[in-house]
């Protein structure tokens, strides 16, 4: 986050709202201010105060009391302990709870495992009979190896510059190359996938938009120089042809036909991922998804054996062949 005198109006106006929960018997605009200097490195003017103050008596219960300089701001204080949870909202906090701590691995997923247990901590001993025997007979198996070298510093540096459209310029490690690169990339937002972060930017570099896995960051610093998003670029189009994570610039009507088992566990487990399901009257099924890049679905339809039967486009064909071909010749080698 940027720090001391350049943090913005939310981030100030949520320091404003911890000092108020400090104190219980309400605090005039002067002791917040000093509160601000002390606590958090801020220094504004008290018209400022003032004004954030107005703003957030119109979302927070927040009472004034007295006149001028006098006036003192007082937060109503709401507890935990003074809600009903119902058997529903129990189940989804410790399911939330257990959810999270698959992401434990990371910077990130141990905040905020660690936010969930204080909330937890505060419910009523009432309950405890209740999330014992959730504990005994609920799980939910970690899946999820999440970046571990991931920091929160270094997300609060891309999250600034995506929010300030800040260039940033940076050491990246390719896994593809195994080289390290400087870049310098447009930032355009973060997004997760299965435990991993990673940042969807314009890259100078290469001159085009690419995604960088997170923790393959090496180093990263925040530049003065500003940028605009490109209007060619849509979130929900750039993510919607990918099969996995990567990307590529031409679209794929890829048809697959799955018979026996395949047709079955297609159906069942990844039926979300297909574009359109066509039920045979044999039990096969027809799976079709437009993807832009052909090599992760590759290896997903060769992992159904002959099951799977590739029927278009010719170049996914001649791409699964070639595979195969390769495959039994190291077979037969040995």
């Amino acid at each position: 986050m940027i720090k001391n005198g350049d943090s913005t109006q939310l981030e100030r106006q949520w320091k404003i709202l911890s000092i108020l929960s400090w104190e219980n018997n309400g605090m005039t605009i002067n002791q917040i201010y000093q509160r601000l200097a002390k606590n958090f490195g801020e220094e504004v003017s008290t018209k400022t105060i003032k004004r954030d103050l107005d703003d957030l008596t119109m979302v927070f219960p927040i009472y004034e009391e007295g006149e001028g300089r006098g006036t003192t701001y007082t937060l109503e204080k709401y507890k935990i302990h003074d809600f009903i949870f119902s058997v529903q909202e129990l189940f989804a906090l410790f399911f939330t709870r257990e959810i999270i701590r698959k992401y434990d691995t990371s910077e990130i997923g141990k905040m905020a495992l660690n936010f969930i247990e204080r909330i937890i901590s505060y419910i009523p001993s009432i309950y405890d009979d209740y999330i014992d025997r959730l504990y005994r007979t609920f799980l939910i198996q970690k899946d999820i190896d999440s970046d571990k070298n991931v920091t929160l510093d270094m997300l609060e540096t891309i999250n600034d510059a995506i929010i300030y459209k800040k260039s940033i310029k940076m050491r990246y490690y390719s896994f593809t190359s195994d080289t390290e690169t400087e870049r310098e990339v447009d930032p355009y937002l973060i997004y997760e996938k299965e435990g991993h972060y990673y940042l969807t930017g314009f890259c100078k570099l290469h001159n085009e938009i690419r995604d960088f896995r997170i923790s393959r960051i090496k180093e990263i610093k925040l530049l003065d120089k500003s940028f605009e998003i490109s209007p060619n670029f849509d979130k929900n189009k750039y993510y919607k042809y990918t099969w996995n994570i990567l990307k590529g610039s031409t679209k794929y009507r890829v048809k697959i036909r799955f018979t026996g088992n395949a047709a079955r566990l297609v159906k069942e487990y990844e039926g979300y991922r297909a574009d359109e399901i066509v039920e045979n009257d044999d039990g096969s099924i027809l799976f079709i998804k437009i993807v832009s890049q052909l090599d992760e679905i590759k290896r997903w339809v060769l992992g159904f054996g002959c099951e799977a039967e590739v029927i278009s486009p010719d170049e996914f064909k001649d791409m699964i062949n070639d595979e195969i071909i390769k495959m039994a010749k190291k077979i037969r080698s040995k």
